[in-house]
């Protein structure tokens, strides 16, 4: 089989994204932010060539997948999880009046959120829909989709064989960034996650990491790989940065072929058919490092990521 290579796009900022509130099945419109993103995304994807465009059919997708300047298919497999009444709420206001859910859904049970969609649900329109698009292009070819954070992670996290971690070691998907996939007879590789590098500085989506939380943010170098392992290396800046209780953001230079090594070892694959695609000394990677969780925040994107 030929490589199939398929593009995640998340949708531009929604009026309910900024104001915190759940949005599933519901379509709240792009806010003014959301289309400065949109034109700001069409500068990167118009010109490029895809035998499959594809959207989820709620509107702040579909209207992120404007960015195309071509039509697309709209697809409802690619739809946000069906979160019930939880709709238009707070995440305290969840809280709030579902704690048993909450509970359920960080131990990883399976629930119907808000009386909706069940992760589980999720899981399989999403498997059946990567399934169709790699079907579809049997002989190889290139596919976009403009969907939902949380489908992304979904699918992410099903690749890794990692569905029943919690959390999922690739998340936090920012509005238009990009994910990208190669599947290959082998498997699949990671070519580049949460790449929001198109946005100006003011449009971007940044996590800041709480006092006990800490971003280790990876730069390649053109060294040659040290005889120590990076994974060594890794684990002692992580232990460097509780000790002296830096917070923020940790620059860590290490050879560039050592990258890959380290986004293995952080997300643990179950298996060997998810790999890490080569890291570019161009590019970055940065990953977020919780008391007991790590999360690899976006891999290989640009450099003027920081």
């Amino acid at each position: 089989m030929s490589t199939v290579e398929v593009c995640l796009v998340r949708h531009a900022e929604s009026v309910s994204n900024a104001k915190g509130i759940w949005q599933g099945h519901g379509d709240s419109p792009l806010n003014d932010r959301g289309k400065a993103q949109v034109e700001a995304l069409r500068a990167v994807v118009e010109h490029e060539d895809y035998d499959l465009r594809i959207s989820s059919d709620l509107a702040r997708a579909a209207t992120t997948a404007k960015a195309l300047g071509r039509p697309v298919e709209p697809d409802p497999a690619w739809r946000e999880i069906d979160v019930g009444a939880w709709e238009g709420l707070t995440m305290a206001e969840v809280g709030e009046r579902f704690p048993e859910q909450i509970a359920a859904l960080q131990e990883r049970r399976p629930i119907a959120v808000g009386g909706g969609e069940s992760w589980l649900d999720v899981f399989a329109r999403v498997d059946r829909g990567i399934a169709s698009i790699r079907e579809r292009l049997g002989g190889g070819g290139r596919a976009v989709v403009f969907t939902h954070g949380g489908i992304i992670a979904a699918l992410l996290a099903g690749l890794l064989g990692a569905r029943d971690r919690s959390p999922w070691p690739l998340g936090r998907i920012r509005n238009t960034a990009r994910t990208i996939l190669r599947f290959g007879r082998d498997g699949v590789e990671l070519v580049a996650h949460n790449d929001d590098t198109h946005l100006p500085e003011e449009l971007r989506n940044r996590h800041d990491p709480r006092d006990d939380q800490i971003v280790l943010h990876l730069t390649p170098t053109e060294a040659p790989a040290a005889d120590h392992s990076p994974v060594d290396r890794l684990e002692a800046s992580i232990d460097h940065g509780r000790a002296t209780r830096l917070g923020g953001v940790m620059p860590l230079s290490m050879p560039v072929a050592h990258i890959a090594d380290v986004a293995h070892h952080i997300s643990k694959p179950a298996g060997s058919s998810f790999r890490f695609a080569p890291h570019d000394a161009g590019r970055t990677t940065s990953v977020l490092i919780g008391e007991d969780y790590r999360i690899i925040l976006d891999y290989g994107i640009g450099s003027l990521q920081i």
